[in-house]
């Protein structure tokens, strides 16, 4: 009985919830498609009033 080799397993730390790790991936890949939407609308911007 005090063989380590039959020790039970440490528990493992809970996940987060289904909707915060969904909306923390929606809210990264939103802010991922805004500044992406930025930089083009700023790109297409200089390619019209630009120099």
């Amino acid at each position: 009985m005090s063989d380590p080799r039959n020790a039970p397993l440490p528990a493992r730390t809970p996940a987060l919830p289904l909707l915060v790790t969904r909306g923390l991936g929606f809210f990264l890949l939103a802010g991922t498609m805004w500044i992406a939407g930025m930089l083009a609308l700023i790109r297409s911007a200089m390619a019209v009033f630009g120099s």
